[in-house]
């Protein structure tokens, strides 16, 4: 064999090396191209369920801190509607009279404080019969904030000085059939309403005349929870938009009426 072929025959077996190497190192480089995307996959996958555990977990810190406020009345785990809603007393010659006014407690059983706590009075068809109470604007955890307040009389005039609405504070303690709570919570922001019955959740399971035992009323009201504020609507027509009424008449939120304690 001559050089010439023997050094073709090496520069052959070298070229054929060389495209071996380079087709290993081709397939190692798509190995590991296709382990990295792997990778990043799994980081993702990974990322995402971290997220999740992270907004689950936010989830309970805000349940596990949510208000549950209603209302009691003194040295009583319940709210007796005798007590907390009253007509007062005729004035006499002993002294002024005591006009209709309400009297309770509002306390919060929840592991989080409650902010801007109010209260409305809705008469057995659910519908509102007194404006918004405010009671306090934050109420911690395990706390109790005592209102007092005359009830006031809703007297609204038209722009012709006409009576246009008016319940009499008596009406209004004849007719208080629930006391709802609506408050929201200082972590979270969500808004919430507590509802509690004098009688029977349902009256109109009542209306045939066989249920009346339905309206009884409890020895212990029950108490629900609800998210969100309570969308009953009052049962006052409510005026055009630009009608000029005060801020009771729309049932806004107003300022501790005069006689509460803090």
């Amino acid at each position: 064999m001559s050089l010439s072929s023997i050094l073709m025959f090496i520069s052959a077996f070298v070229t054929f090396c060389l495209v071996c190497v380079t087709a290993w190192m081709a397939y190692q480089t798509k190995r590991l191209a296709n382990y990295n995307q792997e990778i990043v996959k799994q980081n993702r996958a990974l990322s995402k369920k971290n997220d999740a555990l992270i907004q689950q977990s936010e989830r309970q810190h805000k349940e596990r801190l949510r208000p549950l406020c209603f209302p009691i009345t003194q040295d009583s785990n319940v709210i007796d509607f005798n007590k907390a809603i009253t007509m007062g007393a005729p004035s006499s010659n002993h002294g002024p009279g005591i006009p209709p006014h309400i009297e309770f407690l509002v306390c919060n059983k929840g592991l989080g404080p409650a902010i801007n706590m109010r209260f409305h009075i809705n008469d057995i068809h659910n519908r509102r019969i007194t404006k918004d109470f405010m009671v306090t604007h934050v109420l911690p955890p395990n706390e109790e904030n005592k209102f007092v307040s005359h009830i006031p009389p809703l007297n609204m005039l038209d722009e012709n000085g006409g009576l246009f609405f008016g319940m009499e504070p008596s009406q209004v303690v004849n007719d208080a059939y629930f006391i709802i709570c609506e408050y929201g919570s200082m972590f979270s922001k969500e808004t919430f309403h507590s509802i509690v019955a004098k009688g029977y959740r349902d009256p109109s399971l009542a209306g045939d005349g066989k249920n009346q035992w339905r309206l009884n009323r409890p020895l212990t009201p029950p108490v629900e929870f609800r998210l969100g504020l309570d969308p009953s609507k009052p049962i006052w027509p409510l005026p055009p938009e630009d009608a000029n009424y005060s801020a009771e008449f729309l049932n806004l939120s107003s300022p501790p009426e005069n006689g509460q304690s803090t």
